[in-house]
């Protein structure tokens, strides 16, 4: 099993540490195989953990699953609604600026998936791998704390670009996230052919993404 062998004598661990070494090891496994490839045996395997435990920090294989996403989700959702309210009260009366708004929205992803301790490589890797091949309690997961999020940023997005109408929004933002998963994903290989080396940190990620998200914003549609 690798890396996730499970280590013989390991210390008796308290239970929060077993519940969070368990869905440190689920989001490994997931994004490694998928999550109808993971079994739970696999988990607790992995986890030096026993099925005692997963039953009673979970209870059921879709409820793990539900834990490893929503350990991520929410609290970069929260985050991403501090931001927003951030950018409304500096922008008072005015329109928002619609780089701040974009920023709010996707400063947290990118500070999530280049921080080994809040996700990193696994859980980027796991939500491109969801978004190819959906999972239904993933998405269940999505359709119960996102949808929510996303209605107040289109609602200062569209105050920010009163040209826009909500159809723009939404396919602007669609297509947006979808560079946004794949160049993340892309982002520890090596460059193309005749691109010189580089190493982005988490800030000039964002202020390059940021311009680009802006850009696609302002872009007027093509005349009929």
């Amino acid at each position: 099993m690798g890396k996730h062998a499970a280590i013989v004598n390991r210390p008796k661990q308290a239970p929060a540490e077993t519940r969070g070494r368990v869905l440190e090891v689920a989001e490994q496994l997931f994004a490694e195989r998928g999550i109808d490839a993971v079994s739970i045996r696999d988990i607790i395997s992995a986890a030096g953990a026993n099925l005692g435990a997963i039953n009673y920090h979970f209870g059921t294989k879709e409820r793990l699953i539900e834990a490893v996403f929503e350990r991520r989700l929410l609290p970069s959702a929260q985050q991403r609604l501090r931001a927003l309210e951030a950018v409304e009260k500096a922008a008072g009366d005015r329109p928002p600026e619609l780089e701040a708004v974009l920023e709010a929205f996707f400063r947290p992803v990118v500070e999530e998936a280049m921080d080994p301790d809040r996700g990193g490589a696994a859980f980027k890797k796991l939500m491109a791998r969801s978004l190819v091949d959906p999972n239904p309690v993933m998405e269940r997961v999505m359709k119960n704390h996102i949808p929510a999020m996303v209605k107040k940023f289109d609602a200062v997005l569209l105050r920010a670009m009163p040209g826009l109408d909500p159809a723009d929004v939404f396919w602007r933002m669609h297509l947006l996230m979808g560079g946004l998963h794949q160049s993340l994903l892309l982002m520890d290989r090596k460059p193309p052919p005749g691109v010189p080396p580089f190493r982005l940190d988490a800030e000039t990620y964002i202020k390059r993404f940021v311009a680009f998200a802006a850009a696609a914003f302002r872009a007027p549609l093509p005349k009929d």
